[in-house]
This record gives structure tokens, C-alpha cells and sequence, in this order.
């Protein structure tokens, strides 16, 4: 093997990125929804959970299709509309697609009601 491009083929799989990924807002005060933002190209499927302080699962849901077009953004976004009681969160955003393999961000958020 020959070849010494080392940025070759590296603006093909710009797509699939991990670009900001946040909750908002944070804190969710009163009865605002938390927000999951994204930032992560095209994928097959992002997976988003949400566990307790303790580490117990107390949410998860999987987006699929195409991101959406935030602020010039490129960004999947879910609204977790339940009854959510006051605390901190830990949440996991992992997005796969098929060729790619994963990303995955974690981070916490904070309810308060």
C-alpha cells in the first residue's frame, strides 16, 4: 500500500459527527419539557436514555429518520413530555449508522418542578 493522504476520504463521513449534545433547558423549571439536542449528522437510529441518580433506566425512546434543520444546525431533537419529578438526570444520546458504528454522548440535567 502506497498513499499518504492523511485527510482523504475524511469529508465523506463528515455527516456523521458528534457535534453538540445537550439537554434544554437545564434546569426544566415548572412544567418545561426537557429538550434532548443532538448534533450528529445523519443516522439510522439515535437512542436516547435517561436514568436517575441511582442509575435506574426511567426513560428511553429511539428517533429514526431524517435530523431536522435547527438554527443551521443538523440536530435530531425530542421533547420528553411526561410528568418528570424534581431531580438530576443522567442522560445517553448514542447514534449508529450502518458503515459508521456509534456515537455516543452522556451528560445530566437537572427537573424542577
Amino acid at each position: 500500500g502506497s498513499g499518504s493522504g492523511s485527510g482523504f476520504g475524511a469529508s465523506a463521513s463528515a455527516d456523521f459527527t458528534l457535534g453538540e449534545v445537550y439537554v434544554f433547558p437545564n434546569p426544566a423549571v415548572g412544567g418545561a419539557k426537557p429538550l434532548f439536542h443532538a448534533e450528529v449528522g445523519t443516522a439510522d437510529e439515535v437512542k436516547i436514555r435517561v436514568y436517575d441518580l441511582s442509575g435506574r433506566s426511567v426513560f428511553e425512546t429511539t428517533l429514526t429518520g431524517a435530523p431536522q434543520n435547527v438554527g443551521g444546525a443538523t440536530a435530531y431533537e425530542y421533547a420528553w413530555d411526561a410528568h418528570i419529578p424534581s431531580g438530576v438526570y443522567f442522560f445517553s444520546i448514542e447514534a449508529g449508522r450502518s458503515g459508521f458504528g456509534k456515537l455516543k454522548k452522556v451528560g445530566k440535567f437537572a427537573v424542577i418542578r
